[in-house]
């Protein structure tokens, strides 16, 4: 047993790798001949003709494995998935090579490649290769299904889109599949690590002659088996293990490939609602998603740090060799899994909206000035207003009840409670809004007056309702309970209303806030300083916020006479410091246009004048004018 136990794992890993190898050999010459070429153009960021479909050598290494695995005899190992299990994902393997064949040599329509993808997905389910269970509990047959196609489908596109720059794909399939059998080992299952290994082994091979400079490419045709053969791999041994780690474990391991992907996902669909965005494609929204673009995390990393192909691919390997890490963690630290899954998340959201989504950021902005610049039809906006409190009044209701308690007692019926005490609870809050004239406020014009108007509107409502029901109620404690209560959905209530009011404001208010970065890249502005921290400043700042892009402005920062203000922010703006501070505020920050905005005095209008004089900057005065014209009697 001893050397068996020594000899299998390298030697999986060797044979997968080594027929990999060979076949890559030997494979480039033949795709050379049957026109199986990438040639350079357009968004692609090789310069000459690379042999494309590589991914026949990593099948071939595959299932060289599977073969060392299944047909010698081994030893049996614990958990070892049986060679059913081959039997039934060799025939669907290779349905997902020859989708990726077609795609490399006739560039197939990607609605076509999402059926082929789809119908190898329902393949996979009706072949017993499913999702199953989620954190331990096993799904009904419809949500089973759609999690199934929906695995399968996200997997072998995140590889498809992750293949960008030489050996990339490759090396993290390399990485992660290796991280996924050390799992296995952790979790007790080292029959089923075997199945990874040879996966690894094969990519490996591979990434010998795929790594910058790359003489094959990987193509549709391996990124499609790749990312087919590791879902398949992950649902056929998620059982093993602790709930968490089954579902977190592969999700970490692909983790870079599936935040790629749904980075062009969010990407590609804001783009289509875009002022200034590609025009609709005509065969509809699948068309918009599936066009490729070159904002994919490869290409930005190639762009801002001016990093060659092999930097920017190490740089997402060590991503990816991270990811595994935190894996293998929650493997071994079962009882805190969830703990380290939710700090990984908040880690990785801090990473993404600080340094990686400023392109998505941007365009979402971007997407919903637009839909907040559309006209909305006064009955609509009452409709939407009033289902709104109603949703909030209720859910209120029910959730002080679930958490609270409520007169009836914790064993009434639910539906009876509502019909009792919802008239009261729920009708005077929102009679008490109608009062108020909530609904016939333009809010998106509404002073502060008019908001705290409204939240008071909705704590009056819950005060006569308390007054009502604390009138049947006798002793010290039922009233405290019951005031406790409704404290508890006034509380709560009167935000939730008064913001669903203000919604549209704080989404100017916060895209203006991130203007520096919904404009980033390609769309900067031109960089302007702003003197005056005024009444008219806000305006002024409120307009540049929605200009057209050929006409945006890049807020660098604002200058006043008063010191007082230093260091604080007017609507996202940071005031630098006073007019004694232009000349070097000018060299700094490279600015191109002063715009005085505020009536400043001829004294502050000279220093500026003054400090300008040299540079290359322009002066520009921004003014309110009331513009009067003759009337026809």
């Amino acid at each position: 047993m001893a050397w068996q136990v020594l000899l299998k794992y390298p030697a999986i890993f060797l044979i997968g790798a080594a027929v990999a190898l060979l076949a890559t050999r030997a494979w480039g010459p033949r795709a050379l001949r049957w026109g199986l070429v990438d040639r350079p153009g357009g968004r692609k960021i090789h310069r000459d003709p690379v042999p494309l479909a590589g991914g026949v050598a990593v099948f071939l290494g595959f299932h060289a494995a599977c073969a060392a695995v299944f047909l010698p005899p081994w030893q049996p190992f614990s958990g070892q998935i049986p060679i059913a299990w081959w039997a039934r994902f060799a025939p669907l393997s290779l349905g997902a090579l020859a989708l990726g064949l077609c795609d490399d040599r006739f560039s197939i329509k990607p609605g076509v490649k999402l059926l082929g993808q789809t119908a190898l997905a329902v393949a996979a389910y009706a072949a017993g290769l499913r999702v199953q269970n989620v954190l331990g509990t096993r799904m009904p047959v419809a949500a089973d299904f759609a999690a199934t196609v929906a695995w399968y489908v996200a997997l072998m596109n995140a590889f498809n889109l992750i293949d960008g720059v030489d050996g990339l794909a490759a090396g993290i399939a390399t990485i992660a599949a290796g991280g996924m059998a050390l799992s296995l080992v952790v979790r007790r299952a080292p029959g089923d690590a075997l199945l990874f290994l040879g996966l690894a082994g094969a990519c490996a091979g591979f990434l010998r002659y795929n790594f910058y400079p790359a003489r094959v490419f990987l193509g549709d045709t391996g990124s499609l088996f790749i990312g087919f053969a590791f879902a398949a791999l992950a649902v056929s041994t998620q059982s093993k293990g602790t709930a968490v780690a089954a579902v977190g474990v592969p999700m970490l391991a692909a983790g870079v490939p599936l935040f790629d992907a749904a980075l062009a996902v969010w990407r590609r669909s804001v783009r289509r609602f875009r002022p200034n965005g590609p025009a609709p494609a005509r065969d509809g929204p699948l068309s918009s998603l599936a066009r490729a673009d070159a904002d994919h995390v490869h290409h930005r990393l190639l762009r801002d740090g001016a990093r060659p192909h092999s930097q920017v691919a190490l740089m997402l390997y060590g991503a990816t060799a991270a990811l595994v890490v935190v894996g293998m963690l929650i493997s071994v630290f079962n009882d805190r899994a969830i703990g380290l899954l939710a700090l990984t998340f908040l880690l990785g959201a801090y990473i993404v909206v600080r340094h990686l989504a400023w392109i998505e950021l941007r365009d979402t902005g971007e997407a919903v000035l637009r839909g907040l610049a559309r006209p909305v039809r006064r009955n609509r906006t009452l409709l939407a207003h009033v289902i709104g409190d109603a949703v909030i009044l209720n859910g209120v209701f029910l959730l002080s009840a679930l958490l609270l308690g409520h007169p009836a007692g914790p064993a009434s019926d639910a539906r009876a409670v509502w019909r009792v005490f919802a008239p009261v609870d729920v009708g005077l809050p929102f009679l008490a809004l109608i009062l108020a004239r909530s609904y016939s406020r333009v809010w998106y014009l509404a002073r502060v007056s008019e908001f705290l108007s409204c939240g008071l509107a909705v704590v009056a409502g819950y005060a006569a309702a308390f007054a009502l029901q604390a009138t049947d109620l006798g002793g010290a404690a039922p009233l405290r309970a019951l005031a406790t209560r409704y404290l508890f959905m006034a509380g709560l209530a009167a935000p939730l209303v008064v913001g669903a009011r203000a919604a549209y404001r704080v989404a100017l208010d916060l895209l203006h806030h991130f203007a520096h970065v919904l404009r980033r890249g390609d769309e900067r502005g031109t960089r302007a300083l702003i003197c005056g921290a005024g009444y008219r400043a806000t305006l002024f700042i409120r307009q540049a916020g929605q200009a057209a892009p050929a006409e945006a402005l890049d807020l660098v920062g604002m200058v006043d006479s008063d010191d007082a203000l230093r260091d604080h922010f007017v609507h996202g703006v940071r005031v630098l410091g006073n007019y004694d501070a232009l000349p070097r505020l000018l060299r700094d920050l490279r600015v191109e246009a002063v715009y005085v905005v505020e009536d400043i005095g001829p004294e502050a209008e000279r220093r500026i004048r003054e400090a300008l004089r040299g540079t290359a900057a322009r002066l520009v005065r921004w003014r309110i004018v009331e513009q009067v014209e003759p009337v026809e009697r």
